[in-house]
């Protein structure tokens, strides 16, 4: 969720969107009794093929609960019986459908884990959940160097890009690979710590507007050297002197929330991570004179030349 990062305004991203286009493509909902409106707002990374769910309104809540400091939380599928959780399988279809149109694959929700009306409607709605993540985060008063010094990073360039590719094969699983790509350079630095000529780790960090944004991806031989790597990737997320740093850790990555604990890191959220496609595999229906081809052989483009043999007359003269 790098939208921790940034100084974030709903209002403005769909202000700049609609005047000049941009990443906060947002969608408007009108009952038509006018009794009832909605929006929701996406962010598309520069040249993705992923949007991200920003923001959702009117608050999934039972009517009358606008007094109620728990957002009137309703059990199980009760949430698809209140109006304003009902809008959202409108906005919901509306918003797959725009930015369907404009070439985008996948939509994602990264959800509050304790939040099971958001959860179901959005499983009504068609997604699913791929994976969990955690959220720590550190201030810069509340961070513990724990004496580490971190071995040196280099900046990610073209003669890595292989080697990140790889890396980031071998430590993500498939699943999410499919919906969520490498992190670009085009949204965040990248940093990289070889051993030897082995690449043993890539991270990547997004300075923002308030704070600081941070995935890790380690191979698993570099495990053990897990302090040296977190350590190295502090330096260079504090050198910009932000008031916060944020780590998302995915599930899969069980072994680094330890190291991240040591160093002042408390989890501030865990989420569902809920994604729906936007396009469906379609089977082409190949026309018959195209099946009666291709059951054909082909004929050799040139003849088959056999080894030449002297003639028999030729020999005994």
């Amino acid at each position: 969720m790098p939208a921790l990062a940034e100084n974030f305004r709903p209002l403005r991203g769909a202000i700049v969107s609609m005047l000049v286009g941009g990443e906060f493509p947002t969608f408007i909902w009108k009952a038509e009794s006018n009794d009832r409106t909605g929006f929701i707002q996406l962010r598309v990374p520069n040249g993705a093929n992923q949007a991200y769910i920003n923001y959702i309104s009117p608050r999934c809540k039972e009517d009358g609960s606008d007094d109620d400091p728990s957002g009137g939380t309703l059990p199980g599928d009760a949430a698809l019986s209140s109006p304003d959780c009902t809008i959202w399988l409108d906005l919901l279809d509306e918003a797959i459908i725009g930015v369907g149109q404009r070439g985008i694959h996948h939509v994602i929700a990264e959800v509050d884990e304790r939040d099971p009306n958001t959860q179901t409607i959005l499983r009504r709605a068609g997604f699913a959940v791929y994976t969990r993540q955690d959220i720590w985060t550190v201030s810069t008063a509340d961070y513990r160097p724990q004496g580490t010094v971190g071995r040196a990073l280099t900046r990610r360039s073209s003669a890595d890009e292989w080697d990140i590719q790889l890396l980031y094969a071998n430590t993500v699983p498939r699943l999410v690979q499919l919906v969520e790509p490498l992190p670009s350079a085009r949204d965040a630095e990248g940093w990289v710590m070889r051993d030897g000529q082995e690449l043993a780790a890539f991270i990547s960090i997004r300075q923002g507007a308030v704070a600081t944004w941070m995935r890790l991806f380690i191979h698993p031989n570099a495990e053990a050297g897990a302090d040296e790597i977190v350590a190295a990737a502090m330096n260079i997320s504090f050198a910009k002197e932000p008031e916060r740093v944020y780590c998302c850790v995915r599930r899969y990555e069980s072994w680094l929330p330890g190291t991240l604990e040591r160093r002042g890191f408390t989890v501030c959220g865990s989420q569902a991570v809920m994604v729906r496609h936007t396009v469906h595999h379609a089977p082409r229906v190949v026309p018959e004179t195209v099946v009666s081809l291709e059951g054909q052989r082909i004929s050799a483009s040139s003849p088959f030349v056999r080894n030449f043999q002297q003639p028999e007359h030729e020999k005994k003269q």
